[in-house]
């Protein structure tokens, strides 16, 4: 018990006091918002796409991959997506409101905090995977939020918007870095090879190289989780109690339940294991994704419901992974 309690302390604590470094910073320090801004930009720009480079290409065979839990998982989005949706439909009435809902239930925080977690409960193995599903689901949440907001939006043009968003999907930083390391591993692996070894590697061929983006890769997750505090506001809106309460505990507590839930029934058939139940706590346990709110800024919908879930999802969410990690720790899932 004692060592299961330690091993879930030590997994969410690194991230916490990463994440209260960065609020304390932005609270009490005397850098201005637009260094923040810039910040976040270079992390997604360069430091975040090397590192999703890195771990997809240091998979070993493309048959490592479990591609029918890969499979599960975006089945998965789209089973949070239902919930999501008619929870809305059953408990809020303002029609604006129901979009931030919505999209909360399904899209995660999965490249600022469930990558770094992935990486603090599974190590390298856990993180190949973890690349691989956010290589997918990045696109996915994107395009997935701009139908849900459009459909509770009915002044925007739908076909234009999901042209340009899917448009803008494939050209994110994050999904050409992980595609990147999918073209190289692909042709890694279509190489000749001496004594079971590729002719020409990245890494046996180009050190240097291979060192360099070792240690963008190794930059990223903390300067993200930095960045994250930094955005942090706990101004809440009294009048929004209600629906920040159901927001929160749909991504918190409903969307892992469910998932994690029929994947424990279904752990045989989906090939599920240590190394990769990492991934379903990162990517259906983390708190809602900050770029939502600004999805929300940009198609219509109530923002400051959308921003307040980020804030207080990303809040509470210490509290129930901890609580998710203690539970499948003790049950030697992870």
């Amino acid at each position: 018990m004692i060592d299961t309690l330690f091993f879930s302390l030590h997994a969410i604590m690194p991230i916490l006091l990463l994440i209260v470094l960065g609020y304390l910073v932005r609270r009490f320090g005397s850098w201005d918002g637009d260094f923040f801004k810039r910040l976040n930009g270079l992390g997604f720009h360069l430091f975040m796409p090397v590192q999703l480079f890195r771990n997809v290409y240091d998979i070993e065979h493309i048959a490592d991959v479990n591609w029918r839990l890969i499979l599960y998982l975006v089945a998965s989005i789209f089973l949070c997506l239902g919930v999501g949706v008619l929870a809305a439909r059953l408990f809020v009435r303002d029609h604006e409101q129901k979009g931030a809902i919505a999209q909360a239930t399904f899209r995660s925080n999965q490249v600022l905090l469930g990558i770094p977690l992935a990486n603090a409960l599974g190590g390298q193995t856990a993180l190949s995977f973890a690349s691989v599903a956010t290589s997918l689901g990045v696109p996915l949440y994107n395009i997935l939020a701009v139908l849900v907001l459009t459909c509770y939006n009915k002044n925007k043009n739908e076909d234009t918007l999901l042209h340009a968003m899917v448009l803008r999907a494939l050209k994110n930083p994050l999904v050409l870095g992980a595609m990147s390391g999918f073209v190289v591993l692909i042709i890694r692996h279509f190489l000749p090879q001496v004594d079971g070894v590729p002719v020409f590697t990245i890494r046996n061929q180009l050190p240097s190289l291979y060192t360099a983006i070792c240690d963008i890769s190794a930059v990223a997750s903390p300067l993200m989780l930095f960045v994250l505090g930094t955005r942090l506001d706990f101004r809440a809106f009294s009048g929004l109690l209600p629906q920040i309460s159901l927001g929160v505990a749909l991504r918190l507590i409903v969307s892992p339940a469910l998932v994690i839930g029929i994947a424990l029934l279904l752990q045989e058939p989906l090939g599920l294991t240590t190394a990769e139940m990492p991934t379903l706590v990162a990517m259906f346990a983390s708190p809602v994704a900050v770029s939502s709110a600004v999805m929300v800024q940009e198609i219509g919908g109530d923002e400051q419901l959308a921003n307040q879930l980020v804030v207080w999802s990303s809040l509470f969410s210490m509290f129930t992974i901890f609580c998710i990690v203690f539970t499948l720790r003790s049950l030697g899932l992870l």
